[in-house]
């Protein structure tokens, strides 16, 4: 359980299990959701069937990583829950950016839920076809729980673009967080994979995970009060968050192809609205899901 000084309004760390993300999905949907509030946590040492986006399996040594899924009930309307996944990128590249503060990379997001170390000197570091220089150190998975609801439940639920009235209406997010921590260039499962231990950070081992997790879950609470007091809408208000936000997306800028469900594309990428805005030869286009890997440009 947490303590008082946990960010987390419930922590549960297990020795090993085969996903956090299915554990979580079980409770919420078999009558245990009362028992996981918002901002509450199940934390594994490891895991046997991780899966990261698309179903992927998320492949980490029985060591050195931090491997931990989130609860979260966001007061905001449902139509903008699509934001969650950057915002959540956002939080653990904050949370992890001073662990290498003072080393010679620079961390970021990448679209549509990737963190990333990108190199200050590009020569320095073996570039990777798609990725460059840069190296991905963590990964978010935010899946949307649609429990059976009750009548009363029913009753209460708000619109798509209506703030819930409270948390127990409001969408159930299960977010799963994986940060590479202490793992050595051979434990990384392909070549564009980074950890703090490979970018040069000192303290990598020990009570490291634990450490990160704490950053992680006060970074992720500060960004989802920000985000609810602004409706869910990043560029409402003064539009800090959608700047700040934008800021570190190292997507934007470059030129990219994107496998998305429907085919590949390339462009430009110019905007998240937060689909990536892409502007290709013919039109600019929305896309809403796909991967990403940068466009070699010849000079």
């Amino acid at each position: 359980m947490s303590s008082g000084s946990s960010p987390f309004s419930r922590l549960v760390t297990v020795p090993v299990t085969g996903s956090t993300q299915d554990d979580l999905r079980g409770a919420l949907t078999g009558g245990e959701a009362g028992s996981w509030p918002h901002l509450s946590a199940l934390r594994a040492l490891r895991q046997t069937a991780g899966r990261g986006r698309s179903g992927r399996a998320w492949v980490t040594p029985d060591d050195g990583a931090l491997l931990v899924s989130v609860v979260l009930r966001p007061l905001v309307p449902a139509e903008r829950l699509a934001w969650l996944p950057l915002l959540a990128g956002l939080a653990v590249r904050d949370a992890l950016e001073p662990f290498v503060d003072d080393l010679p990379w620079r961390l970021g997001t990448k679209w549509p839920n990737d963190v990333v170390a990108v190199p200050e000197d590009p020569s320095a570091v073996p570039a990777v076809p798609g990725w460059a220089g840069t190296r991905k150190i963590a990964g978010v998975l935010s899946e949307l729980v649609t429990p059976e609801p009750s009548e009363s439940r029913a009753a209460r639920r708000a619109a798509p673009d209506e703030v819930p009235a409270g948390r127990d209406e409001a969408p159930m997010v299960i977010l799963g967080v994986g940060v590479n921590i202490g793992q050595d260039v051979d434990d990384l499962p392909v070549a564009w994979a980074g950890s703090l231990r490979t970018l040069g950070a000192a303290d990598t081992g020990g009570d490291a995970a634990q450490a990160v997790l704490t950053a992680v879950g006060r970074r992720m609470a500060g960004v989802l009060e920000q985000w609810e007091a602004v409706g869910g809408d990043v560029d409402a208000g003064d539009g800090g968050l959608g700047r700040r936000l934008r800021s570190v997306l190292t997507t934007l800028g470059q030129r990219v192809s994107v496998q998305a469900p429907d085919g590949e594309l390339s462009g430009l990428a110019l905007d998240v609205t937060p689909a990536l805005v892409l502007r290709t030869q013919e039109r600019d286009v929305a896309v809403r899901a796909g991967d990403v890997t940068l466009v070699r440009v010849k000079g």
